[in-house]
């Protein structure tokens, strides 16, 4: 693959340098019954510390609890005489030196706006000291860089963090464990339970970009393939969330639709209960960005308002504002709401149907209805073979690119009719079904498109799952051949208007393969059923933002769904 032989922190760089939007349709309508909420209209003048000062840097290494010692830079605002001592922030960082010109400016743009910033290289990143391993230590190293920084003459004791990616993971165990002195941290594109989200997706096995890793990463990673102690210390499970809600510490968390990290990221958003006007979420299109495009603010403007708020305590409105902010693909506006997830969502719920729809080439050409299945309901079958051919579902962006039919001859799809009306989804899908393999371990991944009236398939969602692993990641038994199981695919969210005279589209197989950042295929061969009759009513559940499109979703009021 092209990432392997460029390696890993260069191939960061090449995504980094080429983000862009998912190109999806042009803009279209706002989903039925959402025309009223709260939109946003444009750009408002920023509220943020602005970037007046002069800076100084510094240098030096700081010993941790085990004596390793980690190269820090430190850049320092000048301040006029008399002023307060300002507060600090705190970013730490396990990548190659190479990607400093993308940390760096950000860091000390913070500076200039009045705060001490301190960027520390975690162990075994050189200069740095100690043993690299997959996130060896990064709560601990946390933990002790922020209350170093917290007593030194130059830092007032508040101390944030910020960062994305594997410096949004760094954040998040740091705050695990505790440190007296951190008040806030805004962890970008990241996820805690980084088993289930990044290197084991769904318990499916690591792909090109996991072996990409640097040396040990992979090689450690891949000695531990169920979710272990080895992983727990390495983790921010929903426990160890909840614990950071309630010390208050105010969390911003953003992430885009189609990001790799999106459900890490959402999950540990979702497990910040009781926090209240102190966690916010910023969702954007960019993939594997902290929303670049944000409105009424700026990325920027937005993560020191952040800051401002909660360590200078100055009261800027970012508390006050709803908690949720989210670009709705389609309408492509952003949109404000009272938190995540939305609280007046549908789930409506289509049966996965033998009956032929007639709109695409698969396995089956099978259709979703609002009526359940009948008894006797023929089921559908796949083939899948570790030699291929494989899907391509692709674990980060770009969603809506591509014109999945190439992939769906070779799995199962089932369709729905048009749609009536412009129907909006936010949240989390869930493809739960009934099915039975040949093989004792298997994989299923699930693709949701928009399928337009020519028949194009553009991807809006992907969930992904090892059979074995749905029931234990830790202590996972052999599948029974030819048994059936009923399984449940969590889709990962995403905020899409599917227009009117579209249809929604369920896609299954058994692979995701061979994407840089996709999931390596099962090396067992597996025949798959799925099963769709009365006894075993398999269905798509879906979450639908607006009253008006969820009563009328296919037409038929007197079906609609198990709104709550």
């Amino acid at each position: 693959m092209a990432f392997r032989r460029l390696g890993w922190s260069a191939a960061l760089v090449v995504c980094l340098l080429t983000l862009s939007p998912a190109p999806g349709f042009a803009q279209t309508a706002k989903g039925a019954g959402t025309e009223h909420r709260q939109w946003v209209e444009g750009p408002l003048p920023s509220r943020a510390s602005p970037p007046i000062f002069q800076i100084t840097e510094q240098q030096q290494f700081v010993s941790m609890r085990d004596d390793v010692r980690l190269q820090t830079r430190t850049w320092l605002p000048t301040l006029p005489p008399g002023s307060p001592t300002p507060p600090c922030v705190v970013e730490t960082d396990g990548y190659d030196v190479v990607l400093d010109p993308f940390f760096i400016p950000a860091l000390q743009d913070l500076a200039r706006r009045g705060y001490a910033v301190t960027f520390a290289r975690l162990r075994g990143t050189p200069p740095s000291e100690g043993m690299r391993d997959l996130y060896n230590m990064f709560g601990e190293d946390g933990y002790d860089v922020i209350e170093w920084v917290a007593a030194q003459p130059w830092c007032n004791g508040d101390v944030g963090m910020v960062g994305g990616s594997l410096l949004g993971i760094s954040q998040w165990l740091a705050a695990k464990q505790a440190p007296p002195h951190l008040r806030t941290i805004i962890p970008d594109v990241s996820c805690g339970d980084c088993y289930t989200y990044l290197w084991y997706v769904g318990g499916m096995l690591p792909g090109p970009g996991r072996k990409a890793r640097p040396f040990p990463e992979y090689q450690t990673a891949i000695l531990h393939r169920n979710f272990d102690d080895w992983w727990r210390e390495r983790s921010t499970l929903p426990e160890d969330v909840e614990a950071i809600a309630r010390r208050g510490i105010p969390v911003l968390v953003r992430d885009a639709w189609g990001d790799y990290l999106l459900g890490g990221n959402t999950t540990n958003y979702e497990h910040l209960v009781g926090l209240g006007n102190k966690r916010k979420l910023i969702y954007g299109s960019v993939s594997h960005a902290p929303a670049p495009d944000s409105l009424p603010y700026s990325n920027v403007d937005y993560q020191v308002m952040w800051l401002d708020r909660w360590l200078k305590g100055i009261h800027n409105g970012v508390d006050t504002e709803p908690r949720a902010l989210i670009y709705v693909q389609g309408p492509n506006q952003w949109r404000f709401e009272s938190d995540w997830p939305i609280a007046d969502t549908h789930h409506a719920q289509l049966y996965l149907r033998a009956r032929v729809s007639g709109t695409g080439v698969s396995l089956n050409d099978g259709s979703l209805s609002e009526d359940k299945p009948a008894a006797g309901e023929a089921p559908g079958s796949y083939t899948y073979s570790p030699t291929g051919p494989f899907n391509y579902a692709g674990a980060n962006g770009p969603i809506l690119a591509n014109d999945q039919r190439p992939d769906e001859a070779h799995g199962l799809t089932w369709t729905s009719e048009a749609l009536k009306v412009p129907t909006e989804t936010t949240g989390w899908w869930y493809l739960n079904f009934w099915a039975a393999a040949t093989a004792t371990d298997t994989d299923f991944v699930v693709e949701i498109t928009d399928v337009g009236p020519d028949g194009t398939s553009k991807q809006v969602g992907r969930g992904w799952l090892n059979g074995p692993r749905f029931f234990s990641r830790s202590n996972p038994e052999p599948l029974t051949p030819g048994k059936v199981y009923s399984f449940s695919v969590q889709v990962w969210p995403t905020s899409y208007v599917f227009q009117a005279g579209h249809r929604i589209r369920v896609d299954l197989s058994g692979s995701d393969c061979c994407a840089p950042v996709g999931e390596d295929p099962n090396p067992n061969a597996a025949r798959v059923t799925v099963y769709q009759d009365a006894g075993h009513p398999s269905s798509i559940d879906i979450p639908v933002i607006g009253a008006t499109a969820w009563q009328n979703l296919l037409g038929h009021p007197a079906a609609a769904g198990n709104g709550n």
